[in-house]
């Protein structure tokens, strides 16, 4: 049985993975989330290869949103990751950014207030619109009091490019409205295989079952 890494994405924290973390822990799967640093993306990426290469055992590595540049640049190289999963997720080629279809209505909800740092935090109001419409109104009140500042410029363009030699699975959330599914369409076809989910940004929160099962079907 491999091991599987669950990376959040911006302004989260691993604590967004208790759901799922706790159903394959259950399982007797050997899995564990990360606490991204938010110092930069260089940052971000080196803390990941680090707890990649202490894993050891054939890893299941997969991103969430931001999380999905992260995992691209920190898995390169690195013989014992397997597999490669993009939970409506940023993929993109080196030095890509991410396009709009300029026939596509679609805009992502995230409003964000930015700091002289450079840190960026989510207007409060836009934060259940854009990750956690539909999710039990306890859960969303807990998660928005979780989240973190997060650096506007540590997301510009594709870096590393990991999903060239490693199985990639790309998971589209025709729901999501913080990276339109537009866009998680176009980038998706830089994945080996696609699955679309009828979900939100949030499917850890909204069904931790659904990811639980792809993790299971990777995994095993």
């Amino acid at each position: 049985m491999k091991s599987i890494i669950l990376v959040h994405g911006a302004w989260h924290g691993s604590w967004c993975w208790e759901l799922v973390e706790s159903r394959m822990a259950n399982e007797g799967f050997k899995v564990s989330s990360v606490n991204l640093p938010f110092t930069g993306f260089s940052d971000d990426a080196a803390f990941l290869s680090k707890v990649i290469e202490e894993a050891g055992d054939e890893v299941v590595l997969l991103g969430h949103s931001y999380g999905g540049m992260v995992i691209s640049k920190a898995a390169e190289g690195k013989e014992n990751i397997c597999h490669l999963i993009y939970l409506c997720a940023i993929l993109l080629e080196h030095g890509q950014s991410m396009g709009r279809s300029t026939d596509s209505p679609e805009e992502s909800k995230i409003k964000i207030e930015v700091d002289e740092k450079l840190l960026s935090v989510v207007q409060r109001e836009a934060v259940i619109p854009a990750f956690y419409e539909g999710i039990d109104p306890k859960l969303a009140e807990e998660a928005i009091d979780r989240l973190r500042p997060f650096p506007i410029d540590a997301v510009n363009v594709g870096v590393g490019e990991a999903w060239r030699e490693i199985p990639t699975t790309y998971v589209v959330c025709k729901g999501d409205a913080a990276i339109p599914p537009h866009s998680q369409y176009e980038m998706s076809a830089l994945a080996d295989r696609v699955v679309e989910w009828n979900c939100g940004h949030s499917p850890f929160f909204s069904n931790p079952d659904l990811v639980c099962d792809l993790l299971r079907e990777i995994a095993e």
